[in-house]
C-alpha cells in the first residue's frame, strides 16, 4: 500500500502540467469557463482550444496571466501561462 502511494503522489508532481480544468455555471450545471496552461502565451492558447475541442465547445479567451514560479523543484511547474476561455457554445 505504501508504495503504490508513493507512485501515485509521484506521477501526480511530477506529471503536473499545470491547470487543466473547468469551472461549472452552477444554475444550469454547465460548463462556464475552462482554464488551460503552457510554457507560452502561444502554446497555452493552443492548449485552451485544445481542451475546449476535446470538452465539444467553442471558446472565447477572456484572460492570459503570467503565474511566476519559484521554490527548489519551480522546474517541474515549467507552464507559467494560464489562460481562461469563456464558453460561447456547446456542442452535442
Amino acid at each position: 500500500m505504501n508504495k503504490k502511494w508513493w507512485t501515485v503522489a509521484a506521477f501526480l508532481v511530477l506529471g503536473g502540467c499545470g491547470p487543466h480544468y473547468t469551472l461549472p455555471n452552477f444554475e444550469t450545471n454547465e460548463i462556464e469557463k475552462v482554464v488551460s496552461s503552457g510554457r507560452s502565451p502561444q502554446g497555452c492558447i493552443e492548449n485552451l482550444k485544445d481542451d475546449a475541442k476535446d470538452l465539444k465547445v467553442d471558446v472565447r479567451l477572456t484572460d492570459v496571466q503570467h503565474q511566476p514560479s519559484s521554490g527548489p523543484i519551480s522546474w517541474i511547474y515549467a507552464n507559467t501561462y494560464i489562460c481562461t476561455g469563456k464558453v460561447v457554445t456547446a456542442h452535442s
